[in-house]
């Protein structure tokens, strides 16, 4: 029986490979991962190189977004799961999106990935820019998401 790279490692010695081509996105992802005892997080801004590199550091757990360019994040995973991609073909995945979409999920979750999950999309209302937006993710939901993985 296979079993995947996460299965009963300690939270704080994980490698955690982020993907996603917005820099503000992976530097919250980055320290909300610090926050719960994440082990070592490497961040991707582009899907592609991201899977360059994790073909030979294979990491424990990847997190991705589900709108990205050139590969999407169900295509991230299409791409992760060939056999021809060795051991990444065992890592688990979580899509993190804004659309909490029924159809969405499901192409995930037929893609490959292990979890997706639902970031809430709040408004700033800043005297500089009315029309910022920010992305967030409740930190208990990511940590028991992974906690999942690794019992």
């Amino acid at each position: 029986m296979l079993y995947h790279r996460a299965l009963g490692r300690d939270l704080h010695k994980l490698v955690i490979a982020v993907v996603d081509n917005r820099r503000p996105m992976l530097l919250v992802m980055r320290a909300m991962l610090a926050a719960i005892g994440a082990g070592r997080i490497h961040t991707y801004e582009s899907p592609t190189g991201a899977i360059g590199t994790m073909a030979t550091a294979t990491p424990d757990l990847v997190i991705a977004a589900d709108v990205m360019q050139p590969l999407n994040g169900p295509a991230l995973v299409r791409t992760m799961r060939r056999p021809s991609s060795g051991p990444l073909a065992l890592v688990p995945v979580i899509i993190i999106t804004t659309h909490a979409k029924p159809a969405l999920a499901a192409e995930a979750l037929k893609s490959g990935a292990h979890q997706v999950l639902t970031s809430r999309l709040r408004q700033s209302r800043s005297p500089a820019d009315s029309t910022r937006s920010s992305t967030t993710i409740a930190p208990s939901s990511l940590r028991a998401t992974i906690m999942s993985f690794l019992a």
